[in-house]
């Protein structure tokens, strides 16, 4: 289904050591770091007449966002379905501003971070506290009738927990579990977390196993091997759009505000606060094209051919997201 992804902050209250976004997690004025509710209402009533029918929320934390519920209410109240991603934390104050009938009807799901089977696990990568936060807000939304699902970012720490992830999963009744890859930063390199490429395709038959030994459904985030080199991931079919917590169409929320990036790169699009969606979305478009020819001559080319099996992982070299550092780890090539 054709979704747009809105990052509706880029504040979190957590500092998950995988984490590959540029977040603020500070004190003092943030304002400037919320996405202006006028801006969101903007895309809702542009995107319609496109055919995009369901927001995925991002961010940050979307809930810390201080205008949370009336966001939520522009999206429903405009039609739209909606899911949000969260890492948990005061859960019961999300709750609330979720469970009004509105906010109710158009919510398709709620998906938390789940990265790890065990409490060490997970808190060794999100902080203390947090994998019992994570499980308690699953079972408040099983007790009221909301569907969730998990994601795990798959790193050195957890790799050998998959099949106990499922278990939990299954454990925990939630509709869809879904497992990607890290992808490299700095930061995630001084914390020896990067699992090289040599790993990433036995990750992948060992979520290949869970998918058809576990009943709940189970799948593998964009970003996995694909032996076509024009990859037909939802961003480069337009199939997902993402909008920045400043009002940006950027490529893809996989390079937007990366944590080493610069934030003003060439996968960001244009400015909703001063071009309809339509027209950035027609510069996306050429930028589209461009990668894809890029690509088609990057298969002549057979230095660092496995990277380019792996869509993500060859537009974070393409747009110099990350230095050289962490990408030589990643694929191997330095310890």
């Amino acid at each position: 289904m054709p979704r747009i992804g809105i990052e509706l902050n880029n504040v979190c209250n957590l500092d998950c050591t995988h984490c590959f976004r540029n977040i603020y997690r500070g004190a003092g004025d943030k304002s400037d770091l919320f996405l202006p509710l006028e801006v969101l209402e903007k895309i809702l009533l542009e995107a319609k007449p496109l055919g995009y029918r369901h927001i995925a929320i991002t961010g940050g934390e979307p809930p810390l966002h201080p205008r949370f519920g009336e966001a939520l209410d522009l999206i429903s109240t405009h039609g739209y379905t909606y899911h949000f991603l969260t890492n948990a934390r005061n859960f019961q104050k999300t709750f609330q501003a979720v469970n009004t009938p509105l906010r109710r009807a158009q919510l398709s799901g709620i998906t938390f971070s789940l990265d790890g089977a065990t409490e060490a696990t997970h808190d060794q990568i999100r902080g203390h506290g947090s994998y019992r936060e994570v499980v308690t807000a699953i079972a408040v939304c099983q007790a009221a009738g909301i569907q969730p699902s998990i994601i795990t970012t798959i790193n050195k720490a957890n790799r050998h927990e998959i099949e106990q992830l499922a278990l939990l999963g299954a454990h925990l009744k939630v509709r869809l579990q879904v497992f990607g890859h890290q992808m490299p930063t700095e930061h995630n390199m001084g914390a020896d977390l990067i699992l090289p490429l040599s790993e990433w395709r036995a990750v992948e038959r060992d979520v290949a196993r869970v998918i058809t030994e576990f009943r709940h459904e189970i799948a593998m985030a964009v970003g996995f091997y694909s032996d076509y080199y024009l990859p037909r991931c939802a961003p480069l079919t337009l199939d997902d759009l993402n909008i920045d917590y400043r009002g940006r169409l950027t490529l893809c929320c996989q390079l937007s505000n990366y944590r080493d990036g610069n934030d003003e790169g060439e996968d960001v699009v244009g400015d909703l606060k001063k071009e309809s969606l339509s027209a950035v979305i027609s510069k996306l478009m050429d930028l589209v094209n461009q990668v894809h020819r890029e690509r088609l001559e990057s298969a002549k080319d057979g230095t660092r051919e496995e990277e380019q099996h792996y869509p993500c992982l060859a537009c974070i070299g393409r747009f110099k997201k990350t230095s050289e550092q962490p990408m030589l780890v990643q694929i191997g090539l330095r310890n």
